[in-house]
C-alpha cells in the first residue's frame, strides 16, 4: 500500500465506533504531553487562507488546504528576512484547519469539517499504488505513487489539552477517515497522546499502536467500515 503525506507543522484512540466500548484513561505521565483536565476547544481562527489546488489521483476531484493566514505570512516574512523565500510548493509551515474538495466535472463543491476550530496534522491518500515498471521499479518513492485514491486518512488536534493556547502536535488527536470527496468524516479513535506506531496493510487496515494518558494501546482499524477493534497492552513496570 502506497501513501502520500501532507506532513503538518505547515498538511482518542480510546473509543470505538459501532457499540465498542471506551476503556478508562488516566492522567498522562509522558512529560511531553500536559493533559488539562478541561480542555477547552479554541475559537476558529477568523483569518484563513486557500490558494494551491492538486488532483487527486484517479479521481474527478480536487483539493486545496485552509490554513491560518498569519502563519502563512510570518513564514513568507522570516524566509524573506533569510534570503530563502520562494514560491510555495508544500504545506510544511502551515496550521491547516481544514480542506476544500471540488469536482472538476460537475463543479460541486464542499469542505471537510463543517468549521475550522480544529488543526489537521496530517493528511494521507489510500488507494491503489501504481504498478512497478523497468523505469521506476518502486513507484513508492515517487511524487504520484498512487493510481487511484480510494479513502483519506487524517490526524487532527481538536483541543488544546496542554493548556498552551494553540493546536499542535502535542495536543491530544483523534483519527477519521472521510470519503475522497471529503464528505462522510468519520472519527475512528480518539483521545491520542502518542501515535507509537502505524502499521499499513494494504489499502482495507491498519494496525496503530499509542498512548492514551499512562497506557498504551493497539487497534486494528478496518478502513471500509471505519470501525476499530482496540486492546489495552500490558503495563511496562
Amino acid at each position: 500500500m502506497l501513501k502520500q503525506w501532507w506532513p503538518i507543522g505547515l498538511l482518542g484512540i480510546v473509543l470505538t465506533l459501532a457499540g465498542c466500548s471506551k476503556p478508562q484513561v488516566s492522567a498522562t505521565n509522558n512529560p511531553e504531553v500536559a493533559v488539562s483536565t478541561n480542555p477547552v476547544p479554541l475559537a476558529a481562527p477568523k483569518d484563513v487562507w486557500m490558494n494551491q489546488f492538486e488532483q487527486l489521483n484517479g479521481t474527478p476531484y480536487l483539493y486545496a488546504p485552509i490554513y491560518v493566514a498569519d502563519r502563512e505570512r510570518q513564514s513568507i516574512l522570516k524566509q524573506i528576512k533569510s534570503g530563502s523565500y520562494s514560491e510555495r510548493n508544500d504545506y510544511g509551515e502551515l496550521d491547516i484547519r481544514n480542506y476544500m474538495f471540488v469536482h472538476r466535472d460537475n463543479l460541486s463543491a464542499g469542505k471537510l469539517l463543517t468549521n475550522n476550530s480544529s488543526r489537521i496534522i496530517e493528511l494521507e491518500q489510500i488507494g491503489e499504488p501504481v504498478p512497478p515498471s523497468k523505469s521506476n521499479p518502486n513507484p513508492m518513492n515517487g511524487a504520484n505513487g498512487i493510481k487511484t485514491v480510494k479513502t483519506l486518512w487524517y490526524v487532527r488536534a481538536v483541543a488544546d489539552t496542554d493548556a498552551d493556547k494553540l493546536l499542535s502536535k502535542l495536543d491530544r488527536k483523534e483519527i477519521g477517515i472521510s470519503d475522497v470527496s471529503g464528505a462522510n468524516y468519520t472519527e475512528v479513535i480518539k483521545d491520542i497522546d502518542r501515535i507509537l506506531l502505524v502499521s499499513r496493510l494494504g489499502i482495507d487496515r491498519r494496525v496503530v499502536i499509542y498512548t492514551s494518558g499512562s497506557k498504551r494501546f493497539v487497534a486494528n482499524i478496518d478502513i471500509p467500515t471505519r470501525k476499530a477493534t482496540i486492546k489495552e497492552l500490558p503495563p511496562i513496570s
